[in-house]
């Protein structure tokens, strides 16, 4: 729920170093809070499957370009995260 431009962000302080600092015992203190009210089912295990997608974001947002995740991989491990934690089928594209 927090723009980039937030007055909270100031300085050195980013959206990014902000999401780092919160990562992984405050997950749930940096989801925007619409995500939880999404109809989960009951035990759904929300905290783990947001660190491991804010995870991705955070790579891909690296201050070097070297040290990013290549859009590739990130997808890869999108595709990961969702197969596990919402038992979604790849299907093949004829």
């Amino acid at each position: 729920g927090k723009r980039p431009t937030n007055e909270l962000f100031g300085g050195n302080f980013t959206l990014q170093s902000y999401s780092k600092s919160a990562l992984p015992e405050r997950v749930l203190d940096i989801a925007d809070k619409s995500i939880l009210q999404t109809g989960l089912r009951v035990g759904f295990p929300i905290v783990e499957c947001l660190k491991l997608v804010l995870e991705v974001g955070l790579r891909c947002c690296e201050e070097y370009p070297t040290n990013r995740l290549v859009a590739s991989e990130a997808t890869k491990e999108l595709i990961s995260t969702r197969e596990r934690f919402f038992k979604a089928r790849r299907t093949t594209r004829s």
